[in-house]
This record gives structure tokens, sequence and C-alpha cells, in this order.
């Protein structure tokens, strides 16, 4: 019984195994397009967004970072990790008027191709937890339930 039970513990981990898709390698081009960029990136972490979009976590000038990169070296956009002294004063001032009472956490400047800046960040108040994001004039542009699973990292 127990050689039986060994045998099917041994075939079912090489069916899994044999069933599982083979990771997305990240393209050389990716990694040297990034590399030229950010010559100084330090603690380099690499991930694969979705197919074809690879993002990047990395510290530069002690400053927590990430960017997304497409396969050949591109970068998508650029995340920045701030105070909330730094957000600017319409977002400040939109956050006051209806968000009063939030605390703000992962406070990020983010960055697309074409040189869009909008601010992205947590805000909770006791059970409502969101994410938000905001463009340079304090426009409300997004607010999402905040993922069970980002808060279960905390």
């Amino acid at each position: 019984m127990k050689k039986l039970l060994l045998i099917f513990v041994c075939l079912a981990f090489v069916l899994g195994v044999s069933a599982q898709k083979p990771k997305e390698e990240i393209p050389a081009s990716a990694k040297s397009g990034f590399a030229a960029k950010f010559p100084g990136a330090q603690k380099v972490k690499w991930s694969i967004e979705k197919p074809g979009e690879f993002e990047v976590v990395f510290t530069l000038n002690k400053i927590e970072q990430s960017v997304l990169v497409d396969p050949k070296g591109n970068i998508i956009e650029t995340e920045i990790e701030i105070k909330e002294s730094e957000l600017p004063q319409a977002v400040k001032a939109t956050l006051t008027k209806d968000f009063a009472g939030f605390k703000l956490d992962e406070i990020e400047k983010s960055t697309d191709a074409k040189g869009v800046v909008s601010f992205e960040m947590e805000a909770a108040k006791g059970k409502d937890k969101w994410e938000l994001a905001f463009d340079a004039n304090g426009k409300l542009l997004s607010k999402e339930p905040l993922k069970k699973e980002k808060e279960d990292k905390k």
C-alpha cells in the first residue's frame, strides 16, 4: 500500500511539473535598456507584469522606484516613492476636501512614456480602503477598492 501511495505521489508531481507553463524569460534587450537608463540602480528585482511587459523594482539614490519596460528596453512607466508633503498643492486640496481623515500610504509619482505625471496612493479610514490616482491638477482619475492581497502584504 505504501509503495502504491509513493508511486501515486511521484506520478502526480511529474504530471504537475510537466503541465506548468514555462516562465517567460526577461529579454536581454529589456535588461540592457533598463541598465542604460538607470546605471546606478541597486537591489534590482525583475518580474513579469503581464505578457510582454516587465516590472523592475530597484533603489536609486536611496529612493525606491519601479519601472515598466517593454521587451525592447523602452520605459513604459516610471514610479517613484514620494512623501505626502511632496504632493502638489492641488492634490492636497482634493484630498482635504474629498478624503478628510484618510491615512495615506504608498504614495507614488508616476510618469508614463509620454511624460504625463499622475500621483497614486492608498487611502484608508476605518473599513474604507481605496487605491487613488490624481492628475497634477488634483483631478481624481481613479478610485478603486484596495485589493485584499495588497492589504495582506502589510
